[in-house]
């Protein structure tokens, strides 16, 4: 069984949609997206977090654009979009301390955790973009805070990008690189 983890208080806000969607009240698209929007973690992917903290401390920066232009800009395909960081190290566990998403102008969108999540050697999780959300842009990206103990693997993360029209789809994928981390 997964866990979505939503944040910035998610029960209000499903309250809303789940009423809206039983009364037919409408919604627009924007507050859809913001409510299809989540980390994503299996509980038994998860553990506490480890005594003593931590000694090595890195950034992640992962490209996830939302929407690509097309034939001189005639042409605009939204995505949906899939933030995957899997803990590579098979002894140690990996605290993921932060996951933000910018747009295309390097603008902070949205922070996606309240609290830091320590993953299981091998565990991974997920944080899901809506196609439907455009805020992020041709540009959008996100950036991974993390811990691990000395002497243990750094996390991989890739982006699963698609974008489905009618009958057509497209899909891409896009690998994280780490970046130098502000102290």
């Amino acid at each position: 069984m997964r866990r979505a983890y939503r944040i910035k208080n998610i029960a209000p806000s499903l309250v809303a949609l789940l009423c809206a969607a039983a009364f037919g009240a409408p919604q627009s698209a924007s507050a859809k997206s913001a409510q299809l929007q989540r980390v994503v973690v299996s509980p038994e992917a998860t553990i506490a977090a480890p005594e003593p903290k931590p000694t090595v401390n890195g950034r992640t920066l992962v490209t996830a654009p939302s929407a690509l232009v097309g034939q001189g800009g005639a042409t605009r395909l939204n995505f949906s979009g899939a933030l995957s960081i899997h803990n590579a190290s098979a002894a140690h566990a990996l605290t993921i301390e932060k996951i933000d998403y910018r747009n295309d102008a390097g603008a902070l969108i949205e922070n996606y955790l309240d609290a830091p999540i320590t993953l299981k050697p091998y565990a991974s999780m997920q944080v899901v973009i809506a196609q439907d959300d455009m805020r992020g842009g041709p540009g959008a990206s996100f950036t991974i805070d993390w811990a691990t103990p000395q002497g243990a693997d750094e996390p991989l993360a890739e982006a699963f990008i698609a974008s489905f029209i009618g009958t057509h789809s497209y899909s891409f994928t896009t690998a994280g690189r780490r970046v130098a981390r502000p102290q």
